[in-house]
Parts: structure tokens; C-alpha cells; sequence
């Protein structure tokens, strides 16, 4: 998790120190068996309560800070794709903009010259993100806490252009006092049609300047593959990325020639054009153009790789940085004898980072988080989700079923009631409403609400507590789809002799023509504590592994390997077992 890079006489030198550490049978990497003091803190009082990951050793490979500090420390990001808080609403989590926040701080507490720079896709509308100015908002808050930041430049990526672009910049950039972070990109051609009151809003490059005198040249450029797929036809692209880029490194040589010289590259590491057979991507950019001793990369995985790639014979790292801000990159550059010398740290956001319980009141970036809940909320944006919703697989088969509420089910359905009403399915729209903080006010949040709430996405689901205040937690119907035609069958099927179950079989997908069952709560409770894969899936027939996957994807749609790193279904389901329609009054 440490790159080292020597830029002196044309020579470099690579020293990698990993150590794997081992956690509960998930693998985690280290650098050290030691650890800076500042770095280890324990959870802190304002996160929830849970087993937190393993804390992380970090800079052990770097030089003694006590002999040496670095001349300036950049924090790289990218792909944070709107998550402007950590990962997820169970825990452990990473990510989130106040984490990134105190960990900068923590480098700058240090005593080092941090900048921050950022490659782009900051915005991003989820699925069911009700409207496209919430993304809008969004990006502007993301801008004002990176400006809370110190970063200098963030690049222009495929969300930016989906925003469409001018409407992102108008509600950040062109707006006064917002001159970081700086908008950089070197191969539109037309930006131009991007400027302010005060100038372009678009610049193609920028350097930095260290207190110690370093100095960084930065640019950024879209890559083919994003250039492809362009959804905004405002914005043109030079027909040669490649003569863009020497038109910056001329400039820069008249400019002084920065020390360093730096790439955000809006595309993927690796892909080769089919039509060509050709690289088009950062590893092709980095041969291209040598001059970069840093190329920063689009990630396709959440997880970025731990150690940067090494190219052009070592004079160049090509880093990734995952996605949704759940880790950062940094890099510490240091002027020796023999020439500049460069360090890689990747680091996850993760509780180690979080604002302690009485630290959080006046901290900047908790309380710029509450200001964009509190405009969610008066600009009304959930409800907006009215004219976007779609048809649920359900109504897609049968276009007048509707959503009915717990309230009807348990008519016929007690015990299941019963069983649900002891479940945290029970009580999650109370999470949103009364014990999600920092900001409150989530149950206003359509991308908060999809998952506490009965068909949010679909018609006749959830909309707003005002109008929908039956559809509150997560509900039978959360699950089983729309019922109100099953309900209608059931009641008809008391006057007729040969009753049908046709509703009833829809409600049930990951059922085989209407049979199935998970496995028992006692097979499930054996099948847990099994660590051995094959034999669990020895355990089970070949119906209750079928039931199995298809349950796990309705869950896996909220309980997430990002919302809920943790889910087991093997483990969760004894919670809310209820296989099986048990007539009568609910059991006690």
C-alpha cells in the first residue's frame, strides 16, 4: 500500500510494504505492525455502536516525519458519484465528505501542505433519485465542502456532463465567491460556451504552487470511451486529445515547467477499442505522454487496487481510487539531494475518521450536510417522485394492482403480522424520522425513503407521509409486490367452490409454478455455521437453493453490499421467519 518513486537522473525506485491482516475471515491490508498514534483512534461517540474495522497503519513506509517532512501532501479523489455521507446506513461503513473532511485535517494537524484534487463524476443520480435537481443540489453542496477542503481542481467527468454541465456549473462555479475548486479540462473544444461574469468556468490546466516552493501542473482530459457515450450535446470534444495535451505541456514549459506534472484521465484503466484493437485508456495516455509522472485513473470497481500501476519504465504511477469516496489516494512528494521522491498511501474513510459526539455541533461539513437536507425537505423533492414512478413486476402483469398496507394484510394474515411487527422492518421509517442525525430530516429524501418505505419507486407505493402515511416501514408488500388484487381474489374465492390463486402465485416470484419454501429455521441455523461452501450448499436441496438465491436478490435490492456489508440471509431470516400461511389469530 506504499509506491515510492524516485525522479532523479532518469532513475526510479520501488519499495512496497503490505502486510495482510486477517479479521473475521475478510481480508484487509496494512502496511506495518506499526501505527501512527493519530491514526488508530477508536470509534468515535457519533458513529453507531459495532465492531469496526481493523484500524489502519498508515505513511510507516514514508520518510521519519521527525527528520523530514513532505514538501506537499495531495489527496486524490474521484467517482464520489454523490454520496455525500458514508456508504450505507448500516455499519461498519466508509466513506462520506465529513470523514474526508477530518482526515485532511489530520494531515494538515501534521504540519504538512495538503491540496486536494479531484478527477470528477462528483454527481450522481441514483435510480430512483426523484428529480434532476436534487443531483444538481447535490453537486453544489459536494463542491462547497470540497472548497471547505482546500481543493484546488476537480476534472470534468460523464455525470458532470449528464447534469447537462452548464446547469453544474451555474449552481456552483458561477456563482460568487466559488473559485475553488477550479473546473479543469484540457480537450473541450468549446469552453467558451461555459464562461462566466468573471472568466472561463472551464480552465484547461492549472499549477500549484508549495509553500516550499514545489510547483504541480495539473489538467485533466475525457476519455474516448466517456467521449463515446457523451449525453451532452452542448459540449464538444477536440477531434486529437493528444495535440490538447501539447498544447499544455508547451504552455507549461513556458510557464516554468512545473516539477511535477499530473493527468486526470475521466476514463478506464484498461479497455481496448474493439473496432481498432487498440488501448484506449490512462495506460495508453501514459505512454503517449511520459512527461506525467501521475496519471489518475476512473476505477470500475468500488475498491480500488491498493498499490498504483508502474509504467514507462517507473517514471510514471497510474493511481486508482475507488468510487464513492470511500477511500482517498495520497501522495507525498519530497525534494531530496537526489531528486524528487514520491509516496502512495491509499486510505478508507472509515470510522477511525468519524467527528466525535462533542465535536459535531459546529462542524463545517455536518452542518453544510444539514443545510442540504433541510433544502430536500422545502423543495419537496420527494414527492416529486410521483411522476417518475414506474410499473412494479406485478402491475407490469396486472395493470390495476395497487398497494394495500399491513393494515389489510393483517386481516387474514395475524401471525405474519406478528412476526413482523417485532422486526426492525417494523420500525424503519422511525430510523429516518427520529434517529438518523447528522443531518436529521432523511425520511424527506427519496434516496433515503426507497428502502423505509412500502413502493416508493412504483405506482401507488409510498409518495410522502401526508398522502401515503399507510405505507410507512417496510411492509409485507415491501417484498410480495402489490396486493390489492390478491386481496380482491381472496375474498371472492369465499363465494366460489373451486377457488383460484392466481394473485396469490404472483406474489410469491422466487417460487417454482407456486412451489417452494426456504429451508427450515433449524436447516438455516446449520447451514450458518458451516464455514465449509460446498458443504453448505450440500445442505440444501436443489428447490431451497433455488428459493435461497432468488429471496437473497428481493433482499440484496436494500441490504446491499454497501448499505449492508454484513447481510447473511442465512443469518437475518430467523428474525422475520414466517414460511407458510398460518390461519387463525396471531400466536403469542
Amino acid at each position: 500500500m506504499m509506491w515510492k518513486l524516485t525522479i532523479s537522473n532518469g532513475t526510479i525506485r520501488y519499495i512496497a510494504g503490505i502486510l495482510l491482516v486477517a479479521v473475521g475471515g475478510v481480508i484487509y491490508w496494512a502496511v506495518s505492525p506499526e501505527s501512527h498514534p493519530s491514526q488508530t483512534a477508536t470509534l468515535q461517540a457519533a458513529e453507531p455502536k459495532g465492531t469496526p474495522l481493523p484500524p489502519q497503519e498508515l505513511f510507516t513506509h514514508w520518510p521519519d516525519p521527525a527528520k523530514q517532512k513532505p514538501d506537499l501532501v495531495l489527496v486524490i479523489t474521484g467517482q464520489t458519484y454523490g454520496y455525500l455521507q458514508k456508504c450505507g446506513c448500516s455499519y461498519p461503513q466508509k466513506g462520506g465528505l465529513e470523514r474526508r473532511y477530518n482526515f485532511i485535517k489530520s494531515l494538515e494537524a501534521r504540519g504538512w501542505d495538503v491540496a486536494a484534487i479531484d478527477i470528477g463524476d462528483v454527481p450522481k443520480p441514483l435510480p430512483y433519485t426523484p428529480t434532476r435537481e436534487q443531483t444538481i443540489t447535490k453537486y453544489a453542496t459536494a463542491m462547497q465542502a470540497m472548497k471547505m477542503m482546500n481543493y484546488r481542481v476537480t476534472g470534468v467527468g460523464y455525470e458532470e456532463l449528464a447534469g447537462p454541465l452548464l446547469e453544474m456549473l451555474a449552481k456552483y462555479s458561477l456563482q460568487p465567491g466559488n473559485e475553488l475548486p477550479k473546473v479543469i479540462n484540457s480537450n473541450i473544444a468549446n469552453p467558451k460556451d461555459f464562461e462566466g461574469f468573471s472568466g472561463p468556468m472551464i480552465r484547461p490546466a492549472e499549477i500549484l504552487k508549495a509553500k516550499s516552493g514545489l510547483t504541480v501542473g495539473i489538467t485533466s482530459v475525457i476519455g474516448q470511451k466517456v467521449i463515446e457515450k457523451n449525453p451532452d450535446n452542448s459540449v464538444k470534444f477536440a477531434e486529437r486529445t493528444d495535440l490538447e495535451l501539447n498544447k499544455v505541456l508547451a504552455q507549461w514549459k513556458k510557464d516554468g515547467d512545473p516539477m511535477i506534472k499530473i493527468l486526470l484521465y475521466s476514463g478506464p484503466f484498461d479497455h481496448v477499442d474493439p473496432t481498432t484493437n487498440k488501448r484506449v485508456d490512462a495506460q495508453a495516455a501514459a505512454e503517449l505522454f511520459p512527461d506525467f509522472n501521475v496519471i489518475v485513473s476512473q476505477t470500475a470497481e468500488s475498491e480500488p487496487p491498493s498499490l498504483p500501476k508502474e509504467v514507462n519504465n517507473k517514471r510514471t504511477m497510474i493511481l486508482q481510487v475507488g468510487q464513492r469516496g470511500q477511500n482517498v489516494g495520497v501522495v507525498g512528494i519530497y525534494q531530496t539531494k537526489t531528486g524528487i521522491q514520491m509516496y502512495y498511501q491509499k486510505v478508507a474513510m472509515a470510522e477511525e475518521f468519524a467527528t466525535p459526539a462533542d465535536k459535531t455541533k459546529d462542524h463545517p461539513i455536518l452542518n453544510l450536510l444539514q443545510d442540504y437536507s433541510d433544502t430536500v425537505k422545502k423543495q419537496d423533492y420527494l414527492s416529486q417522485m410521483a411522476s417518475r414512478k414506474k410499473l412494479h413486476p406485478v402491475q407490469a402483469q396486472n395493470p390495476t394492482a395497487k398497494y394495500a398496507g399491513d393494515q389489510t394484510c393483517v386481516q387474514c394474515h395475524a401471525n405474519e403480522h406478528a412476526i413482523w411487527s417485532k422486526s426492525k422492518h417494523a420500525h424503519a421509517y422511525e430510523a429516518l424520522e427520529k434517529i438518523a442525525a447528522f443531518p436529521t430530516g432523511r425520511n424527506f429524501d427519496g434516496e433515503c425513503i426507497i428502502c423505509h418505505t412500502v413502493g416508493y419507486a412504483y405506482r401507488s407505493g409510498y409518495l410522502n407521509a401526508e398522502k401515503t402515511p399507510t405505507l410507512k416501514n417496510v411492509q409485507c408488500e415491501s417484498c410480495h409486490g402489490p396486493a390489492s388484487l390478491h386481496v380482491t381474489e381472496e375474498i371472492e374465492n369465499l363465494k366460489k367452490a373451486n377457488p383460484t390463486h392466481a394473485m396469490k402465485k404472483s406474489l410469491t416470484p422466487w417460487k417454482t409454478g407456486g412451489q417452494g419454501h426456504l429451508p427450515s429455521p433449524e436447516k438455516l441455523a446449520a447451514y450458518a455455521a458451516e464455514p465449509d461452501q460446498k458443504k453448505r450448499e450440500a445442505m440444501l436441496t436443489v428447490q431451497e437453493n433455488e428459493v435461497m438465491s432468488r429471496v437473497f436478490q428481493v433482499c440484496f435490492g436494500c441490504h446491499d453490499s454497501d448499505n449492508d456489508p454484513k447481510f447473511k440471509l442465512e443469518d437475518y431470516w430467523k428474525t422475520i421467519n414466517h414460511t407458510g400461511f398460518l390461519k387463525g389469530p396471531a400466536k403469542k
